[in-house]
């Protein structure tokens, strides 16, 4: 990537940057093409090209940068909430979700599929780059079943079946113009409650 990027004032850096989020995260690496993307952030190809130099250069950005951000947030969100119990470890990483969205809608579609896409060019670096998000995640998931005295096994079930609603909400709220982070926030806190109402009967 060309540093210059860095230059540019910050609604124009987060304009490119999402409109790459939606298109990689709607399309895949391997269907998603340059022309709709500089569409979708109002810029020339010349532009794009010339601060990532290829797809394959924007692509390994945008993981690295996703990862980097969400961890940021998420650091945030439960910093000194470490070892909380399992279900107020979703909601706080809800929260945290919401705040990322808000400013690219699109980022946590996007670090889901970048994840399995492996027809990316450069898929080995931008899976080690979502690592990073990942594992973090994970461990502070792990510290919240322990402080809820929760087998592991049960939590990663339960937090496996809370991420695929997340990802289908987002979806849906995306597909449909209907997307705000309140809205998100809200409907997915509340299946995150239904959910654990049946996990208690």
């Amino acid at each position: 990537m060309n540093d210059k990027f860095w230059d540019l004032k910050k609604a124009k850096q987060d304009k490119m940057i999402n409109g790459a989020l939606k298109i990689f995260a709607q399309n895949g690496y391997r269907h998603a093409s340059t022309d709709e993307i500089v569409q979708e952030a109002a810029i020339s190809k010349g532009l794009l090209f010339h601060y990532f130099y290829s797809k394959a250069g924007l692509y390994t950005f945008l993981t690295e940068y996703s990862a980097r951000f969400s961890l940021v947030e998420l650091s945030s969100e439960l910093r000194r909430k470490e070892d909380i119990p399992f279900w107020d470890f979703q909601h706080a990483l809800t929260r945290a979700e919401s705040f990322i969205m808000r400013q690219y809608p699109y980022m946590l579609l996007f670090m889901d599929h970048a994840g399995f896409d492996k027809e990316a060019d450069s898929y080995d670096l931008a899976r080690d780059h979502l690592l990073l998000y990942r594992d973090r995640r994970n461990a502070l998931m792990e510290g919240a079943a322990a402080a809820a005295a929760m087998p592991l096994e049960e939590a990663m079930r339960l937090d496996g079946l809370i991420r695929l609603s997340r990802k289908e909400q987002a979806s849906a709220l995306l597909r449909d113009g209907s997307f705000t982070p309140d809205r998100y926030l809200s409907e997915v806190t509340e299946t995150i409650r239904f959910i654990e109402k049946l996990y208690k009967k």
